[in-house]
């Protein structure tokens, strides 16, 4: 082996162990990167299964209140003990909170 021979080897040797250091500290940082971005993705998941849960008591509060409002003015309809100024009141209370409701007016037969 000539002087030369063994220069382009040591030249070889160096350039391969530059590249693998290189790959190292490229993977190594992919890794943190991916390690930073699954710790985000577990927060905006944890904060999105809150949400649901949110959106779906407050379907739940707001179908109880709808379903309220027809039961006491089913109730109402059927009650013999009700008098007529009293039918008449309640159901114009009735009329006022189904409106702060945001509760649309069934319609009903007479």
């Amino acid at each position: 082996m000539t002087l030369d021979d063994f220069a382009t080897a040591i030249q070889r040797d160096l350039a391969r162990m530059a590249t693998k250091d290189d790959f190292e500290r490229l993977a190594a940082d992919i890794r943190n990167v991916d390690r930073k971005l699954d710790g985000r993705f577990r927060v905006v998941y944890h904060q999105m299964k809150e949400l649901r849960t949110d959106v779906s008591q407050l379907n739940g509060i707001m179908v109880s209140k709808a379903e309220l409002a027809e039961t006491l003015r089913r109730e109402l309809d059927v009650s013999p003990f009700a008098k007529e100024s009293d039918v008449q009141e309640l159901a114009e209370r009735l009329a006022a909170v189904e409106q702060k409701l945001g509760i649309k007016h069934s319609h009903r037969a007479a």
